[in-house]
């Protein structure tokens, strides 16, 4: 699963899958603004068949977050 959040994350951003660590900010080091990441979080929706409530979007700032939030949704 952290692969193909990588794959989004490159594919969203424009930057190598190698260069996202999982301490990278979604703002200040990915450069996503609001709107990019809700459409994160749909594209994540979609191709990791899970629902994240618009209410948790501001808990999910890092890569780590966001795949410790999705491991726990697909367990």
């Amino acid at each position: 699963m952290k692969g193909q959040l990588r794959a989004i994350l490159a594919t969203t951003t424009g930057l190598p899958g190698s260069s996202i660590t999982d301490d990278a900010n979604l703002t200040h080091d990915l450069g996503l603004d609001s709107l990019d990441t809700v459409d994160l979080m749909l594209q994540m929706e979609n191709h990791l068949k899970v629902t994240i409530p618009d209410a948790d979007y501001p808990k999910l700032q890092t890569v780590g977050t966001i795949y410790e939030y999705l491991r726990s949704k697909t367990v």
